[in-house]
């Protein structure tokens, strides 16, 4: 038997020669404590893909999402995708020889081929990092989690270059920033109604036998009551009442989260018949809290049973990761999109994201393969953009072809547009698309609850996109998959497939921000659906 040289087996087990991995800004809010020695702790390595499987799938992508082309809508199955997207059973089995030689345990190579998890006490995995580990608090919020004393974390020298990031050391949980009311009994049983008249749903539903499904992303812990989404229903969607939420993925219990609330109560709602479910990203297994986009990628890159939509209602500013870490959030991303699967995002409320006299741009809305809604101040038909609704430009990604031509127009706008010092004008532009950001929840029972946010967005416009997909699968057509490019197109055949948000603003740094206009614009971006005319450009494709 041969055995590794004694420098390799250093590398290996992390006893020396580590490297700096990756490092990140200092978490805002949080307070940093002593953690256990014994406390385990969970570890999700993405180690990457090569060269090649990567040009592999961002041409896959562009083929089966844009319309017009001869492999659009022809997705690929679970099996199809993991055995083009396996990164090379040598580097896994490298990372995996490492973690076991370092006394990590319950080591494991996902279905996926590109994930690797592992647990350890902070003990073992301070040594294997080179970073003691603390508990971190937050007084606002109440919330706890393990993390790196200090935001960076070591790799051996053998395993840095086999690895994107690892979850579970210096990515911090998110934090709700949506606003929240005192209950009032205005508007019962007519918000629903109002939002079906101004996207053009009245009456639309499922085809029969129809098998279309929209999910819900919960996370940090937020759980929905439904028990509250048949009060929602009684009080706002009469004919709805006794539809439930059919499938629950991930570990899930009964609560009053006010986020999950607003998902299933809106995502329901719009979706008036079509599947409900919901995928539950809460780690039970640790205390080190996963950070929720390692979770939601690891845990639909191996699922085979998945909804047709997703809904993410969470964010946060593109500061606060690395680049790695967001390209390869953008490349699980595309592998979902490869399945013909259509992810939404809510876009942010903290409008133009001003820092420094500088906007910053929102993770995930500002990725390139994701499909980001932005706000309207109301649910009526002629509202104004909500002031919140975040917008602009990422300063990390070019803009995509398939939205150029809309995105210049409003470029074109001089008299409008902040100093070109505050954006990167040639960067993803965001939100694609908007809809209603100010809703009524029932929580506990008790309905009339303002709720104001993208976050109330992103459901009711996915709602509308389940029942959009419907009518197309039941018309032979495929599903949607990542929809962007198709969206566009659909408002440069024709404007009406959208209605135009021409008014407002949203804060900015002072006097700089962004404005409403006609066609796309950084508040807003094509504006609310029309579901007819959506449809109808959607079929033709």
């Amino acid at each position: 038997m041969r055995t590794l040289p004694a420098v390799l087996m250093m590398c290996l087990s992390g006893a020396a020669l580590g490297v700096v991995h990756e490092k990140v800004s200092a978490p805002e809010g949080w307070v940093r404590g002593e953690a256990a020695k014994d406390e385990l702790l969970e570890f999700t390595f993405a180690v990457k893909h090569t060269a090649e499987a990567k040009r592999w799938l961002e041409e896959k992508v562009k083929e089966v999402s844009t319309p017009g082309g001869k492999g659009y809508g022809r997705y690929l199955s679970l099996e199809q995708l993991t055995s083009k997207m396996a990164v090379p059973a040598t580097n896994l089995n490298t990372v995996v020889s490492s973690l076991e030689a370092a006394g990590m345990t319950n080591v494991e190579v996902l279905a996926s081929k590109d994930f690797v998890r592992a647990y350890a006490d902070s003990a073992t995995a301070a040594l294997y990092f080179n970073t003691e580990f603390c508990q971190w608090s937050h007084p606002v919020t109440g919330k706890t989690t393990t993390k790196a004393c200090s935001p960076q974390y070591e790799l051996p020298e053998a395993i840095s270059p086999l690895v994107d990031f690892v979850a579970g050391l210096v990515h911090f949980p998110l934090l709700n920033k949506m606003t929240v009311g005192q209950p009032m009994m205005s508007g019962l049983g007519s918000l629903v109604d109002t939002l079906r008249t101004t996207y053009n749903t009245t009456g639309a539903k499922p085809a029969a036998g129809s098998k279309t499904s929209a999910c819900f992303t919960q996370f940090l812990e937020q759980w929905y009551s439904p028990a509250d989404l048949q009060a929602f229903l009684e009080h706002y969607s009469p004919s709805q009442k006794g539809q439930t939420v059919v499938k629950k993925v991930g570990p899930w219990q009964s609560g009053h989260g006010v986020e999950a609330e607003l998902d299933a109560q809106y995502l329901t709602g719009m979706a008036n018949g079509v599947a409900t479910w919901v995928w539950s990203n809460t780690n039970k297994n640790a205390v080190n809290n996963q950070e929720p986009w390692a979770q939601f990628f690891t845990n639909v890159s191996i699922a085979t049973d998945v909804p047709n939509l997703f809904s993410i209602s969470y964010g946060e500013g593109e500061n606060t990761l690395t680049k790695v870490y967001m390209d390869r959030s953008d490349m699980e991303l595309q592998k979902i999109a490869a399945r013909g699967i259509t992810v939404m995002s809510a876009s942010g409320d903290n409008g133009s994201g001003c820092t420094k006299k500088r906007f910053v741009a929102n993770f995930p809305a500002a990725l390139p393969h994701i499909t980001s809604v932005g706000a309207t101040n109301t649910c009526d038909k002629g509202s104004g953009c909500a002031g919140f609704s975040s917008g602009g430009f990422s300063d990390y990604y070019t803009r995509p072809a398939w939205q150029e031509a809309a995105v210049s127009e409003y470029l074109a706008k001089k008299d409008i547009i902040p100093e070109a010092s505050y954006f990167n004008a040639t960067g993803r532009a965001y939100p694609d698309v908007a809809a209603c950001g100010n809703v009524l929840i029932c929580v506990e029972r008790v309905c009339g609850m303002p709720v104001a946010g993208t976050s109330c967005a992103s459901p009711i416009f996915t709602g509308v996109l389940a029942l959009v997909s419907d009518a197309l699968i039941a018309a032979g057509k495929p599903a949607l998959g990542f929809v962007s490019p198709a969206l566009y197109k659909a408002y440069g055949t024709n404007p009406k497939t959208f209605t135009d948000v021409t008014t407002g603003s949203t804060q900015g740094c002072e006097l700089q921000k962004w404005k409403a206009a006609s066609g796309w614009d950084a508040t807003t971006g094509l504006g609310t659906p029309v579901y007819s005319e959506l449809l109808a450009a959607l079929k033709a494709m």
